[in-house]
């Protein structure tokens, strides 16, 4: 009876070669070739003495980083700064920079172009709005001062801006999260190694959320997330993602209904980065038109809700409680703080009022 030999690799070299079949089944598209990638991983490993040797102990997770190149069709070649393959936790790991996000964004057709930039203390940043790019004059040559925050811009097909901030207060909670600058590896953590590059990235993770849907994308974020050990923190963005799609869900059957007097409030109640991705949702084509009845929408919301708010001013005036209870009886909680901040310094004394009859 013959025996099958099984061929053990002599080098981390051969480890990497003997990953060719396993490449080519995952791989589907053409953005990358196993006999390029091959090459710019063995290259990797020859100029990263740590790398290699991490490599040589966890033959396993190297031939995970490689298949992960093939699944998310992102390339090594390191002229590009797309992915690399590096050192984290005993492991070899395939870490996608924040370009290589865009890339896959711009790549598959999810957004036009975009960007991320550091924010510095002598900067001037102001954010314009939904829809609008944020201004930011930077003091590029001379004292910048210290990171105070970072931000994502992208601009979508339909001409939209979506823009994501985080502070460096917010930043440096992420990084507090991250299993790289935990254990003997983590003076290799890219944290330490490259900070202003991984804020970039944590800023892109966080706003590619909102952008239109793109599979090799998602693919990238887990790929990262795992690495980083940010399961949990993943999860609760994901639970907050579908909190906000249902949102735009609901935005868009109130606009298609005619709803103008819950859509007014609900919509202004609604954090930024939600409007946002209601307004990023208009069908091609009907980006205009649906913007135009979005807006008279609003108008009409508007009167209708000043209304209201003449009327409680008045009751309160009168201290007429029971006409107030009349009015807010059948209000969601939205409606009440939208109320509430449309009576501006009567406000405070309607919440008192609402917080006692409710208590």
């Amino acid at each position: 009876m013959n025996q099958v030999t099984v061929q053990q690799p002599q080098s981390v070299t051969d480890v990497v070669n003997f990953q060719q079949q396993h490449f080519q089944q995952v791989v589907t598209g053409s953005d990358v070739e196993w006999a390029k990638e091959s090459q710019f991983a063995i290259q990797a490993l020859q100029k990263n003495e740590y790398l290699a040797k991490v490599a040589w102990g966890n033959q396993a997770s190297l031939q995970n980083a490689i298949i992960n190149v093939a699944a998310v069709e992102i390339s090594l070649n390191p002229a590009l700064k797309h992915a690399y393959l590096v050192p984290r936790d005993g492991m070899v790991c395939l870490d996608i920079s924040y370009m290589g996000l865009l890339h896959l964004a711009m790549a598959d057709g999810a957004i036009v172009w975009g960007q991320s930039k550091l924010v510095y203390s002598n900067d001037t940043y102001t954010n314009n709005g939904i829809d609008k790019a944020p201004t930011h004059k930077q003091n590029t040559f001379g004292d910048k001062g210290d990171i105070v925050g970072c931000y994502c811009t992208v601009k979508l097909k339909s001409g939209d801006y979506i823009t994501e901030e985080m502070d460096i207060e917010a930043l440096s909670k992420v990084k507090g999260t991250s299993k790289s600058l935990q254990g003997k590896g983590a003076k290799y953590s890219p944290w330490n190694t490259f900070p202003e590059e991984m804020m970039r990235k944590t800023v892109v993770k966080r706003a590619s959320k909102y952008w239109p849907s793109c599979e090799r994308l998602r693919t990238a974020v887990d790929v990262i997330n795992e690495h980083e050990g940010l399961e949990t923190e993943h999860q609760k963005d994901e639970a907050l993602n579908d909190k906000r799609s249902q949102d735009v869900d609901k935005l868009n059957n109130m606009l298609e209904s005619g709803d103008y007097f819950n859509f007014f409030p609900f919509l202004q109640t609604r954090e930024e980065t939600t409007q946002a991705r209601f307004y990023a949702s208009f069908a091609k084509g009907e980006v205009t038109s649906s913007k135009e009845k979005a807006r008279n929408l609003q108008n009409t919301g508007i009167e209708e809700w000043k209304s209201i708010v003449s009327d409680v001013k008045k009751h309160l005036k009168n201290e007429d409680k029971q006409s107030i209870l009349n009015i807010v009886q059948d209000f969601e909680p939205y409606h009440k703080i939208h109320l509430v901040e449309m009576m501006g310094k009567k406000g405070q004394e309607l919440t008192i009022f609402l917080n006692t009859k409710e208590a």
